[in-house]
């Protein structure tokens, strides 16, 4: 049955939604660990450029401008990006209806045009076109980004998200350590070449992902009812569980952001580490958080998300706050290291949280609101680290960063658990 010519009305009837999510809930099959690593190679190219976004764009930026809090305004625009396209791109993929699917011409037209932004970065000499470029790729980005994760939980059963996110970010952790690696390797020397490298990464791996992955048939074909502006955030402010644990997760992501953004910078300006070296901060911070995933993904699936990540949280806080005491190049390595445990934890169990709280008939709009509370995280992290580092130091971001940590944790607290679906696997 074609159903490109179905009339919209067809499918409008809320009960109808339910229903046909329902069905779809429990055709949903456990995956293989073959399907959970070709997520992790999509993954794997949006974590290059992440990677490029903490690492070379800091070090890029500091060429046109000394000021922090300026360089800061730009990287911001991944935050702002954040708080407007998601929302939009969920809402539109959840209704859309192509041969194609639902995610993958958002991802495959967002990661192209990643592509083309980062190759013409660099030749661009004026300040006020590299921020503009900027704004390009971050909205590129987060087109290919939402529908990319809306992906896990259409394919994949809720005993297994858990699981399924830790060998995603895994696989996607070995994208930042290689991307980090080839920045310290040939910033110094050869800066263009490490743009082209995140370039023909980012959208490679990506289209590799979208391409091979395919949708569920039922997700196809059943669409969410349309709403108006009003009724639509009428009915997303009452999802209140959903939005406690969205409060929380911005607290925590505004920390993340405040001390990973300048950790390059903390490194070379703070500690007189050379520029190309400064690059194993973030690198050893991946590498340490893609060994913990898997096994902090597997408690998230095996015992009691909410309660999961509060100890995770909780130790966050207190390595937060160690990071302030590096004196030197091996004291950071160790202390950003133990940090990236805590952060294994929340990139594994949290997505899978967030999946169990969030309507199954809406799930890129969701996931596309659930990046708005991570983006604006990533809007305040950096304004509020670069305004604390141009009045204090560098330093002082670590125990700030920690107080907003604790803040999230409480928040947390707040939220309802929902029934364990760890619970079915066992």
């Amino acid at each position: 049955m074609n159903f490109d010519n179905v009339p919209a009305n067809r499918f409008n009837s809320e009960a109808m939604n339910q229903m046909d999510t329902g069905a779809h809930s429990k055709e949903l099959t456990r995956i293989s660990t073959a399907t959970m690593v070709l997520l992790g190679v999509g993954w794997f190219g949006a974590q290059v450029f992440w990677a490029f976004h903490a690492g070379s764009m800091p070090l890029f930026l500091k060429d046109f401008t000394d000021s922090k809090f300026t360089i800061s305004l730009v990287l911001s625009l991944a935050g702002v990006s954040g708080l407007i396209i998601p929302p939009a791109v969920g809402y539109l993929s959840d209704r859309a209806s192509t041969r194609w699917g639902r995610r993958r011409p958002y991802i495959l037209v967002g990661a192209f045009g990643v592509m083309i932004c980062v190759l013409f970065l660099p030749q661009v000499g004026v300040f006020g076109l590299v921020a503009l470029l900027s704004g390009f790729m971050y909205v590129l980005f987060r087109t290919a980004e939402t529908t990319f994760l809306a992906l896990l939980p259409d394919i994949t059963p809720p005993e297994q998200r858990s699981t399924a996110t830790g060998v995603m970010n895994l696989v996607g952790g070995v994208g930042l350590i290689a991307c980090f690696v080839v920045g310290s390797v040939f910033w110094d020397e050869h800066p263009r070449l490490v743009f082209t490298v995140v370039a023909f990464g980012c959208f490679v791996f990506m289209a590799i992902a979208a391409t091979l992955i395919k949708e569920p048939v039922a997700l196809r074909e059943s669409t969410p009812a349309a709403a108006g502006p009003m009724a639509y955030l009428r009915s997303v402010v009452r999802e209140t569980n959903v939005m406690k644990f969205l409060a929380a997760q911005f607290c925590w992501w505004l920390a993340f952001w405040m001390a990973s953004t300048f950790a390059v910078l903390f490194a070379t300006q703070e500690l007189g580490v050379p520029e190309g070296r400064s690059f194993l901060v973030p690198m050893v911070f991946a590498i340490v958080a893609a060994l913990f995933m898997v096994p902090l993904g597997t408690l998230g699936d095996r015992f009691n998300r909410k309660s999961v990540l509060s100890w995770v949280l909780a130790s966050w806080v207190v390595l937060q706050v160690l990071v302030a005491f590096s004196q030197n190049l091996t004291q950071a390595l160790i202390t950003f290291g133990l940090c990236a445990i805590p952060y294994a934890g929340i990139m594994a169990v949290g997505y899978a949280f967030l999946f169990d709280l969030i309507p199954k008939e809406r799930t890129a709009e969701f996931v596309g609101i659930g990046l708005v509370s991570m983006a604006s995280g990533q809007i305040c992290g950096p304004l509020i680290g670069g305004k604390v580092i141009d009045t204090f130091g560098y330093r002082w971001i670590f125990p700030c960063a920690a107080l907003f940590l604790v803040v999230g944790l409480i928040l947390l607290q707040l939220v309802r658990d929902q029934a364990d679906p760890s619970s079915d696997a066992r």
